[in-house]
């Protein structure tokens, strides 16, 4: 496994649960939005320190009966071969496990939901399908998109659904396709742009829908999930 970021303790990316997480290395999409572009773009990992999987297996140990659970986001962790074989290890110690995807690897999650290997699953859904080239610059077929989210539903795991509402890929309008996309569910949530770092710099002068009106949208949806917020 490629890591190259650890917090070492967080109360938020697993609901309800002392945990800590850790950032994998690559990506398939190109979210103009993204805020961690030192973990997508290649002429950026190369000058991020890497983690080695057995030190972070060594820092579970020793936190063995402190914390609760791992959270292994990106970058996009599916993309990892030997993400599996990390998921058994890290299963072997007793951790619960969340892990974050794009979607765009149907198929390694259906693997890892069959195994067992993890309790939460955290989707983000970007846009629209028709939208959906805007981040994965084709190189992700849409379809894939739409089995991830059918698998995670099916899945009998705690699982979310999340969108950034970046300004120019999520208008309004597309928040409501998105829940015609996904509903119904367990969770989804809104998660409002912050132009803070962004992987297109153009990004970082733009502004997302407000919040208030974020909020209007959340009164609308929230009958379709069981839970439904602004994040």
């Amino acid at each position: 496994m490629l890591f190259g970021g650890l917090q070492k303790t967080t109360l938020v990316d697993y609901p309800g649960k002392v945990a800590a997480t850790v950032f994998t290395l690559g990506c398939n999409f190109r979210c103009p939005y993204c805020h961690n572009p030192e973990l997508v773009l290649p002429e950026l990992i190369k000058n991020q320190p890497q983690i080695a999987e057995k030190d972070i297996l060594d820092f579970l140990k020793e936190r063995q009966g402190l914390l609760q659970a791992l959270c292994i986001t990106g970058g996009e962790p599916t993309l990892q071969p030997d993400l599996i074989s990390f998921l058994e290890k890290v299963k072997d110690l007793g951790y619960l496990i969340k892990l974050d995807s794009n979607g765009s690897n149907p198929e390694i999650l259906q693997e890892i939901i069959k195994k067992k290997l993890v309790d939460y699953l955290a989707m983000d859904v970007k846009t629209t399908l028709e939208k959906y080239p805007l981040v994965t610059l084709n190189q992700v077929p849409k379809e894939n998109i739409q089995k991830s989210i059918n698998l995670i539903k099916n899945s009998d795991l705690d699982y979310e659904f999340r969108t950034t509402v970046a300004p120019e890929i999520v208008t309004k309008e597309d928040i409501f396709q998105i829940i015609d996309l996904i509903k119904p569910a367990q969770a989804y949530f809104l998660q409002p742009f912050k132009g803070i770092k962004t992987l297109d710099p153009r990004f970082s002068q733009l502004k997302g829908i407000p919040e208030e009106e974020l909020k209007e949208i959340i009164t609308q949806i929230k009958p379709f999930f069981k839970e439904c917020g602004i994040r």
